[in-house]
């Protein structure tokens, strides 16, 4: 058991959370990241996309209402550009457009009154695209063999009996990341050496247009997170403004509104830099958003990379506990 999941455990009954919640908060933009919302271990995809179950979800949010000022995207601009802040503003986002965030996501949040920001891949929008981890994981989980070797990496084994499902699906995209290797070129080895079909593609897993369009007139926000979800420290020039600008376009067009941020597919160290942020800024957003922790503090905010923390399924004590800790201290 993680230390943070047993101290929150102790301090639901030694009263520590109830101590926490009368700590003062920093006045600072915490921006927490989302992306699937459902049970994971009903998902013939990968588990690792999921950030909370309906039900903790909705637990979250009850929870930040009352501790926090939940910001909306308008508000997280007035920040970013220097407004005042007294306390702890929190902002919630989500990435990659999944229909759960339409069907499970989208009404706890309408109901709770609270504005959340989705941000969309346009080419994945109403299509039946299986996303590249997606695909990875259900031939992982499928393989025939417990234990397998990929031709690009002939000295590693990936044991599915010692290690896991959901250890193994990591160590394959990890492995994926770094190799360089075309998308459909690892797919049809991990296929070989799984012996184990890859989806067929037949489930609409990402949200449609009339989807977004109900969220958007529901009072969510739904914003650019590239066109076809590279990691844009891969692509240069003419193919990086085409992903940024002709996403935001595809946006503004088939819903009509002005889109102002975008989220940086992958979002770690490794897959944006300057060039990433000017691209961005010539495209016409207005602020960005990556994704490796962190939070922003006013007249700090770097405004095209601004600091996002990943929620990760835990306990709600758990959940309560790193979002206090996170408020009361500028990091």
């Amino acid at each position: 058991m993680g230390y943070s999941r047993l101290l929150a455990r102790y301090g639901r009954y030694a009263g520590l959370n109830r101590v926490l919640d009368l700590l003062p908060t920093k006045p600072l933009l915490l921006a927490l990241n989302y992306h699937r919302i459902g049970d994971p271990q009903q998902t013939p995809y990968d588990p690792g996309v999921f950030s909370a179950t309906a039900e903790g979800f909705h637990e979250q949010v009850r929870f930040l209402k009352r501790r926090f000022h939940l910001a909306t995207p308008d508000e997280a601009l007035e920040i970013i550009e220097g407004a005042k802040l007294r306390r702890t503003a929190i902002l919630l986002t989500f990435d990659d457009g999944y229909r759960d965030n339409y069907e499970t996501a989208f009404p706890i949040l309408a109901a709770e009154g609270v504005q959340g920001a989705f941000f969309l891949p346009t080419s994945f929008v109403g299509t039946n695209h299986i996303a590249m981890w997606d695909m990875v994981a259900f031939i992982v989980k499928r393989s025939r063999l417990r234990r397998f070797r990929l031709p690009c990496a002939p000295l590693r084994e990936f044991d599915l009996a010692a290690d896991g499902e959901a250890s193994v699906i990591g160590q394959v995209l990890s492995f994926y990341k770094s190799s360089g290797q075309g998308g459909e070129e690892f797919v049809a080895m991990l296929e070989e050496a799984c012996d184990a079909p890859r989806p067929g593609g037949s489930e609409r897993l990402f949200m449609d247009w009339s989807e977004a369009a109900a969220m958007l007139a529901g009072g969510m926000a739904i914003e650019s997170h590239t066109h076809s979800h590279p990691p844009l420290s891969r692509v240069s020039g003419a193919a990086l403004a085409g992903e940024l600008a002709v996403s935001k376009r595809i946006l503004e067009e088939r819903l009509g509104h002005t889109v102002r941020f975008l989220a940086y597919p992958f979002g770690l160290p490794e897959t944006i830099s300057p060039a990433v942020f000017d691209a961005a800024r010539e495209a016409g957003y207005r602020a960005a958003f990556s994704f490796f922790g962190g939070v922003n503090v006013p007249g700090t905010i770097e405004r095209f990379n601004i600091r996002r923390q990943p929620v990760c399924p835990a306990e709600a004590d758990t959940f309560q506990l790193r979002t206090t800790l996170m408020a009361a201290k500028a990091a």
